[in-house]
């Protein structure tokens, strides 16, 4: 069973989150959805909450899509350094 129960206010909406992680942890996640689908308010003028959170999904899917890209981008050159020391070792 879960170890937690934390409960949030999330665009004005209160749910309650079960699980293992930390409630600190689950409270800034929510933070940073509400911020997000606060921002996503004043910069549009849809006022659906279904779609605003839709929006904030896709936001938030590009943002992991993007990083992802980033460490992908800075460890390869670097995993291709550790593969040519470990070759270079081996031949010794």
């Amino acid at each position: 069973m879960y170890q937690h129960r934390t409960e949030v206010e999330i665009f004005g909406n209160v749910y309650t989150i079960r699980g293992d992680e930390n409630p600190e942890y689950v409270s800034m996640l929510a933070r940073y959805v509400d911020e997000k689908m606060r921002n996503i308010t004043q910069k549009t003028s849809t006022i659906s909450t279904g779609k605003i959170a839709i929006l904030v999904a896709l936001n938030i899917a590009d943002e992991l899509f993007k990083t992802k890209k980033y460490i992908e981008d800075k460890s390869k050159p670097l995993i291709s350094k550790i593969e040519d020391n470990l070759k270079i070792k081996d031949n010794l």
